[in-house]
């Protein structure tokens, strides 16, 4: 059965791994099985979901991964030899004509007019203007010709030339490769619906992927003098997963695959002694008579000859510990023959229990052993670990030994012979004690837990009428596919190894992963089809524009340093989260510097500073003024009065608002006979007690002023400090 082409269609990339979704058109009168080609070897198999599109009447029932070989189509070698000896003409004839139009130009250039000299004692000839700018514009215009046509022939050269490269390679690929050397190794999906296909339906696979991951960073665009601008999303992509993204519906999400996602269990209260919970599991033990299925199998089976065939301790059943040694009859054909054990109790152990004073039931019928047919190595495998462990493990109940429960079998590979002479009879004999199954380990529970794996060995196997947990490598090769395990194996984990490789490529320059904003997870969609390449490499794609507020302010803190900082109020009205990432800010067409952005919730209120570096046409300038003198009654206190007087001048070309910050001194709350008082400014500043750019100052003050173009703004304010005569302030009385 070939494999039905898919379209990947849109692709989800999380905190690590990415969720792609194929689409594919199923025309009608196609069977109930699908297989779908195409999937990268990284996916991982238990991921694989599908469903139906269009098609009401049909529903998805099954989904399993396995692999496929592709094999590239023959090279036609005499239609190749055709296309490179074509090739090779068109190239010889375009570096004729170039040539041709070199030695042209050459010669446009060189034509010039040219003056007889006059023989001596005549008198100098008139210049004749109009012809030599006649000669001019000739010569001009043909040589403007020549040029645009050179142009041409070089784009033409430089094609005709990849082009007989081209034809090269693919002339040496087809007479030195073999077609076995040109496969290649890729996952398909069959999928089970619930019907045959009788109209056209659309089908959509999702499966994910390791090897993928984001960041984000953005481009802010302002206009002249900051007064709008546009704040662009974009995510640097790298992805190895083994499959080109082109023109796909592209979406990044702050979401882990790996978190856990369980909903909460409300437990009940109860008043009383406290008592452990029980466990949970989902394994139960098997329903009882299950052997009881199997018996008329047995029966019908065991008339049938059996073969000589070598047994080994893999393969044999579950046995007991054989009893000590008893004589054995022989028969006629040199067969030993099985006597009837005699039970402790005075019964007779038979197929229902020991019946006391009753007759000795027949031998029970010796087990039809089937050919061993050749296993699959994958298949074997997955069976010996099984079989491996119902032959681990017998029931010990010797009454001279006081210990009783399960041990390791030291001779599961001989053969049993009880005291009754049952010694080839082994299937027999388990049949009459029933021997209780042990129950799961914590590692076995668990593989039983994961139901899209487990799987119903035959008959004959040790475990039948029981679900197993099955090998990943028997889903995948179902298909019956003739290559070699270790190919595939050694295919795939390279496939894997190159996705887990983008879990440690270093972040580009000031970037940082995507994280959850206060606790939420965020989705962002490409507005447009993207291209990414799996390349392992970071690749800048647009995401999204930004509905955000913008509002330019300058800030400076003149006690600090005399510099102007251009700021800017970042306000995010959308509904998705901005997270922290670097901007690239540019101005018109110049480029100004790269910030850091951080994480801004959704909201209009609120807003966040983003710094764009030192304003160098407004310049600011302090001077303070200190004087010491006393107050109080009689004289007994000093009095510290401080003058601030600040000076901006904006030599912008359009207004600026300018938040100048001073901090007043602040007495501890120990010193109760220290006071600072706020005297007269102008204009009046303000006192902060928010908090600003996430730092809360004690005895903050500001001014938020606007300054007109061209113009000049004084500010003044002043501040006493009141203390005890007989003290004074530690480092100086001077705070301004």
């Amino acid at each position: 059965m070939s494999s039905l082409p898919s379209t990947l269609k849109s692709v989800t990339i999380y905190r690590e791994g990415a969720l792609c979704t194929r689409v594919a058109a199923i025309p009608a009168g196609k069977e109930r099985s699908l297989r779908l080609g195409g999937l990268p070897l990284s996916l991982e198999p238990g991921s694989l979901r599908a469903k139906v599109l269009k098609g009401d009447s049909l529903r998805v029932q099954d989904v399993r991964p396995q692999f496929d070989v592709e094999l590239a189509e023959e090279v036609n070698v005499p239609q190749e030899q055709q296309a490179l000896e074509a090739a090779e003409e068109t190239l010889e004839r375009l570096r004729i004509r170039h040539d041709r139009v070199d030695t042209e130009i050459s010669e446009l250039e060189n034509l010039k007019p040219r003056f007889l000299e006059p023989k001596r004692g005549e008198p100098p000839r008139d210049a004749p203007v109009e012809a030599m700018l006649a000669l001019g514009d000739f010569s001009e215009a043909r040589l403007a010709a020549r040029i645009e046509e050179r142009r041409s022939l070089d784009r033409q050269l430089e094609d005709a030339q990849r082009e007989l490269e081209l034809r090269q390679r693919r002339l040496h690929e087809a007479s030195t490769a073999r077609r076995t050397e040109r496969a290649r190794l890729t996952r398909v999906a069959v999928v089970t619906l619930s019907g045959s296909v009788e109209a056209p339906i659309e089908l959509a696979l999702e499966y994910l992927v390791p090897g993928a991951r984001w960041v984000p960073n953005y481009a802010l665009r302002l206009e002249k003098g900051m007064a709008g601008g546009t704040l662009q999303l974009r995510a640097s992509v790298a992805q190895a997963t083994g499959e080109d993204w082109s023109q796909i519906s592209l979406a990044l999400s702050t979401a882990s695959l790996s978190r856990r996602a369980d909903l909460p269990e409300l437990r009940a209260l109860k008043i009383g002694r406290r008592q452990e919970p029980p466990p949970r599991s989902g394994w139960r033990e098997p329903p009882p008579g299950l052997d009881e299925l199997f018996e008329a199998y047995d029966n019908a089976l065991s008339g049938l000859p059996q073969p000589p065939l070598a047994r080994t301790a893999a393969a044999e059943p579950m046995r007991l510990k054989p009893a000590p040694r008893a004589e054995k009859a022989v028969n006629k054909d040199g067969r030993r023959q099985a006597a009837p054990a005699r039970s402790g109790a005075g019964g007779f152990v038979g197929g229902g229990g020991a019946v006391p004073g009753g007759p000795p039931p027949p031998p029970p019928p010796a087990p039809m052993v089937m050919p061993a047919a050749p296993m699959a190595p994958m298949a074997k495998s997955v069976a010996a670990p099984v079989l491996e462990k119902r032959a681990r493990y017998q029931v010990r109940d010797d009454a001279e030994d006081k210990t009783s429960g399960l041990e390791l079998a030291e001779e599961a590979a001989a053969p049993m012979e009880s005291e009754g002479g049952y010694g080839e009879d082994v299937n027999g004999l388990a049949n009459q004690l029933r021997v209780p199954e042990p129950v799961p380990a914590a590692g076995l529970e668990g593989a039983l837990l994961d139901y899209s794996r487990l799987v119903m060995l035959g008959v004959s196997g040790g475990n039948r009428g029981r679900l197993s947990p099955g090998s990943p490598w028997d889903f995948a090769f179902v298909a019956g596919i003739s290559i070699q395990v270790d190919v595939v194996m050694a295919a795939v984990s390279r496939a894997i190894l190159s996705a887990s490789s983008v879990r440690g490529l270093p972040l580009p320059a000031n970037c940082h992963d995507a994280q959850p904003i206060d606790s939420f997870d965020y989705r962002y969609d490409c507005a447009a089809p993207v291209d990414v390449p799996s390349t392992g490499r970071w690749t800048t794609v647009p995401v999204m524009a930004c509905n955000v507020g913008l509002a330019p302010e300058y800030v400076c803190v003149p006690s600090v340093e005399p510099k102007v900082y251009r700021t800017l109020q970042v306000a995010n009205r959308s509904a998705h989260a901005l997270p922290a990432g670097p901007v690239d800010v540019t101005q018109g067409d110049e480029f100004l510097l790269t910030t850091a952005l951080p994480p801004i919730p959704p909201g209009a209120d609120s807003t966040h500073r983003l710094g764009l570096g030192v304003e160098e046409a407004i310049k600011v300038a302090r001077k303070t003024q200190y004087k010491e003198t006393t107050g109080g009654f009689l004289g007994g206190s000093t009095v510290l009065p401080h003058d601030i007087e600040i000076e901006l001048n904006n030599r912008l070309g359009s207004e600026a608002l300018i938040e100048v910050r001073e901090r007043l001194p602040y007495a501890g709350g120990d010193e109760k006979d220290l006071k600072v008082e706020d005297g007269e400014s102008t204009p009046k500043w303000e006192a902060v007690d928010k908090p600003v750019d996430g730092q809360v100052v004690r005895g903050a003050r500001r001014w938020r002023v606007k300054v007109p173009p061209g113009q000049s703004l004084k500010l003044t304010a002043q501040f006493i400090i009141r203390m005890p005569g007989d003290k004074m302030l530690v480092g100086g009385n001077r705070r301004a």
